[in-house]
């Protein structure tokens, strides 16, 4: 009988061999396979990463501290938008428009006041751009400065501005930068930051009237003026034909260019 013991052991040894190069081969395609799903993830990463700088870049967001963006050859971020949505525009004190506008809009408003700068920012330049450009109404803008002494500084500028007929683009611009209310952010630098990104405000100027009578006076007759319509909130409208009697518009159910939008059209229809 012929010995195939070390045959046995020959075949056993190759097989294993063959097993353990196979196993080699298999945890490097494994490797591999991995390293193909790092690169391709790594790439999506990067892609979206880029996606999410363009859009930043496109939309002009802000800083980290949420603040609005500068543009190109702005000294302060919205400067070139206020000065578009004004441009060509009558300005005379508070109003905006021509005053011979059939109609009458007046906004009881708070520089500091969150609300007032969301309608600034979403509601006020549609009004502007399809009724007062077009010199149907007329708006006045009226500064109650309730909420503090940083609504009162801001209200004495805004009204130094009116002196020279830039309240308009002075007030839409500081609500563009409005910081957090009553922090103490309304210092003589933010006010001149703002009223420099307001073309053809004197600024130094502005704050030599800051305290002039006809500006506390102008203010104090809008606290008058707000509390007679029976308005305690802000921003407050009332409208109606102009030299006739104004009536509040209803904001109970939430302010929108809607909101504004229905009563001027129907005064309009009265003509």
């Amino acid at each position: 009988m012929a010995d195939t013991s070390g045959t046995g052991t020959r075949r056993e040894r190759r097989a294993a061999q063959r097993e353990e190069r196979q196993q080699r081969e298999r945890a490097e395609a494994a490797r591999a396979r991995q390293r193909r799903r790092l690169f391709q993830l790594g790439g999506a990463l990067l892609l979206a990463v880029a996606i999410v700088v363009v859009i930043v870049v496109a939309t002009g967001s802000g800083g980290d501290d949420g603040a609005p963006a500068k543009r190109a050859g702005e000294s302060v971020a919205g400067a070139n938008d206020t000065a578009a949505l004004f441009q060509g525009i009558p300005q005379r004190g508070a109003e905006l428009g021509d005053p011979r506008a059939p109609i009458t809009l007046i906004e009881f408003g708070d520089l500091q006041c969150p609300f007032c700068k969301d309608a600034s920012d979403r509601i006020i330049p549609p009004v502007i751009e399809n009724y007062v450009r077009d010199g149907r109404v007329k708006f006045i803008f009226r500064d109650v400065a309730f909420l503090g002494t940083d609504s009162t500084r801001a209200g004495q500028m805004a009204g130094a501005a009116a002196l020279q007929n830039q309240l308009w683009p002075f007030i839409h611009l500081f609500y563009t930068n409005q910081g957090e209310e009553n922090t103490g952010y309304v210092t003589d630098d933010f006010l001149r930051e703002i009223g420099g990104g307001v073309r053809g405000l004197d600024v130094d100027r502005a704050f030599s009237q800051m305290g002039d009578p006809d500006v506390q006076r102008a203010m104090t007759e809008a606290q008058t003026e707000w509390q007679g319509y029976g308005l305690s909130g802000t921003p407050s409208f009332v409208v109606g034909r102009t030299g006739g009697t104004l009536e509040p518009i209803n904001t109970d159910n939430g302010l929108t260019f809607e909101t504004i939008q229905e009563p001027i059209d129907r005064l309009l229809a009265q003509r």
